[in-house]
């Protein structure tokens, strides 16, 4: 059964020479507790979606609709993790989270204090609860922000291009801190993953919607992961599953590309 369902959206903005349609057409039904990735050339609407589904942008057409309910602003149901961290410098690790706890929950002060000490235990940063970000490392910013969107208790979890700016070791090891919260005792959790990385998407995600390029962008093809949980990163890489939707998201992407100061265009 859907609990986000996204019907016929466009997403226009005005502009000098006339309107400027970001993506149209776009359908799509979401269960809960569904893990999905949104991956496409840059600049074809991926982000416009997310924020669509965040309530910071309002459809020029169709509908958004989350629990039955139409989407028409942000809310605590829906929890954001951005690439850039959004974290307050002048604040604690503890307060930054406590900030967004004390905002949505109807609890005493002392559950909203445990419910932080809690998600700062789940991302291994309760023992630097007390630092400021500018003494954590890129990675441990983006557990601060995991573990505050988490912290929320959103039924929609909406990650941007969250580890887009972590070294490769760090990017892996923020992969399984998401899938080791959502698969504890948040499975019932919905998460929508921006990403351009197709490894990162096929290790995460049960479906991956694939968007054209824009503007005016569509969703060209939704491929299902049928890749049985939990998953070995190392492992799956060598099974011909894997190898085989690698291979469909690499041509989807690179079906037709070319090279102007080189004067050659490359067909898959």
């Amino acid at each position: 059964m859907s609990y986000l369902e996204i019907k016929d959206l466009e997403i226009s903005f005005p502009t000098p020479k006339g309107k400027y349609t970001a993506v149209k057409n776009i359908n799509l039904s979401i269960k809960k507790g569904e893990i999905i990735s949104i991956i496409g050339h840059s600049g074809c609407g991926k982000s416009t979606i997310l924020n669509a589904i965040a309530g910071m942008l309002s459809p020029t057409g169709g509908t958004v609709q989350l629990g039955g309910k139409t989407i028409k602003g942000p809310g605590p149901d829906r929890g954001i993790v951005f690439q850039n961290y959004s974290l307050l410098p002048w604040l604690s690790v503890h307060e930054n989270i406590f900030q967004a706890v004390d905002s949505v929950m109807d609890c005493s002060t002392q559950e909203k204090h445990d419910i932080v000490d809690y998600n700062l235990k789940m991302v291994n940063l309760l023992s630097h609860r007390d630092k400021l970000p500018g003494q954590l490392s890129g990675g441990m910013k983006q557990r601060v922000a995991i573990a505050r969107a988490f912290a929320i208790n959103p039924g929609v979890l909406l990650l941007d291009e969250p580890f887009g700016a972590l070294d490769a070791f760090t990017k892996s090891s923020m992969q399984l801190e998401v899938l080791k919260l959502w698969n504890l005792n948040n499975r019932d959790k919905t998460i929508i993953m921006i990403t351009h990385d197709i490894e990162e998407a096929l290790f995460l995600s049960d479906r991956i919607v694939v968007l054209n390029d824009g503007p005016a962008s569509t969703i060209r093809e939704i491929v299902d992961v049928h890749l049985a949980r939990p998953r070995n990163k190392i492992e799956i890489v060598k099974t011909s599953e894997y190898i085989e939707l690698r291979d469909k998201l690499l041509h989807l992407l690179t079906e037709e590309f070319s090279i102007e100061d080189m004067g050659v265009v490359y067909k898959s």
